[in-house]
């Protein structure tokens, strides 16, 4: 028979095992594999985590509004790799968003309206290299754009992506960039007792500072930003365009053929270059054009192949050369004239674009 005192030991000793064996129970997970409470904890989160994830967002459908902010948003399909779709999503999100803010290439040039009163004349040659200039430049980074939400849709076939870009940051960027850009070209300014072709060599760096400026000014405006910038700056940097304008306008290029061939292709030149905006004289030229033309016939199979090569080189006055453009193309037809007409008309076309491009990369 058990004594009081045996009793209560034994009972304390049965409490002490029973709380041992729970103890040992809740810790054996961190003392054993590690993975097992990993893969535990991931199967309890993992269906709500889907749930979220296959809920569409209401920016899908219905784009954020918020002042002071602008959004874009685009969505890519998922070919294998919802990390890579993700990524092109963002990408395109990005770029809608900027596109909505990107300045437009013009077919005017950006003079204010008392600075188009001054000057008439014809700025066609201006314009057409402001459009080639305007294309090259690459678009401005903003600062404050960035990804705030992304998606992919029940299905795992689409991901989507919202950008969002802090307007306020982006414009105070956009003003700094230009007050740099502006005492750049003011700084340069003009040389007005030099040649014109010196003062168009002088002035090249700023058509491509200037292309900048429109871009900037057009984002600015998007902004709501533009009247923040300096009017006695935009003042002298349009009478800069305007001098610009008149340089242009005046230049005359004059155009010889240095072989009876390449009198086909002169007046098939000149049609180009005036519809190009430039100035064709027949003496006291700025730039004279001498013309090669080489053409070679091959007739197969009932057709006419023409391969036709020009040379010109763009030369002073005083007869320096200042570079070489070459062009080559062929053409074909049933008929022989046909043939040679196209090809010598796509040369011509050719040899004015790179004349162009000539104007503010070589001469």
């Amino acid at each position: 028979m058990l004594t009081q005192s045996k009793c209560l030991a034994l009972g304390l000793a049965l409490v002490f095992a029973s709380l041992t064996a729970c103890h040992s129970t809740e810790l054996q997970p961190l003392a054993g594999n590690n993975t097992n409470l990993a893969t535990a904890n991931l199967a309890n989160t993992k269906a709500p985590r889907l749930a979220l994830a296959s809920i569409q967002p209401d920016w899908v459908n219905n784009p954020p509004r918020r002042s002071g902010y602008a959004y874009g948003m685009a969505s890519s399909d998922v070919y294998g790799s919802q990390a890579k779709a993700l990524d092109t999503a963002k990408d395109k999100a990005k770029a809608d968003l900027l596109a909505s803010i990107r300045v437009e290439v013009s077919s005017s040039t950006d003079y204010s309206k008392n600075a188009t009163l001054i000057y008439q004349g014809d700025t066609l040659l201006q314009e057409t290299l402001n459009q080639k200039i305007s294309s090259k430049i690459p678009a401005i980074e903003l600062s404050g754009l960035k990804i705030i939400s992304t998606w992919v849709n029940e299905s795992g076939k689409e991901a989507w992506a919202l950008a969002e870009l802090d307007t306020a940051k982006a414009a105070e960027q956009l003003l700094l960039t230009l007050a740099q850009l502006d005492e750049r070209i003011l700084k340069r300014g003009t040389l007005p007792k030099a040649s014109k072709l010196d003062q168009i060599r002088h002035l090249k760096p700023t058509l491509q500072e200037l292309a900048q400026r429109r871009q900037l000014l057009g984002q600015l405006t998007f902004l709501g930003a533009a009247t923040s910038v300096d009017a006695k700056k935009q003042q002298a940097i349009e009478a800069i365009e305007l001098k610009l304008a008149q340089l242009f306008a005046s230049l005359g290029v004059q155009l010889e053929a240095t072989t009876q061939a390449a009198n086909a292709l002169q007046p098939k030149l000149a049609a180009a270059l005036t519809n190009l905006g430039f100035n064709l004289v027949v003496k006291q030229p700025d730039l004279r054009l001498v013309m090669q033309l080489n053409t070679r016939k091959v007739e197969r199979g009932g057709l006419v192949y023409i391969d036709a090569n020009a040379s010109t080189e763009i030369k002073t006055l005083d007869h320096r050369t200042l570079h070489v453009i070459d062009a080559a193309t062929r053409a074909v037809s049933s008929d022989a004239g046909v043939a040679n007409s196209k090809a010598i008309t796509e040369l011509a076309e050719k040899l004015a674009d790179a004349l162009i491009e000539s104007l503010y990369q070589k001469i």
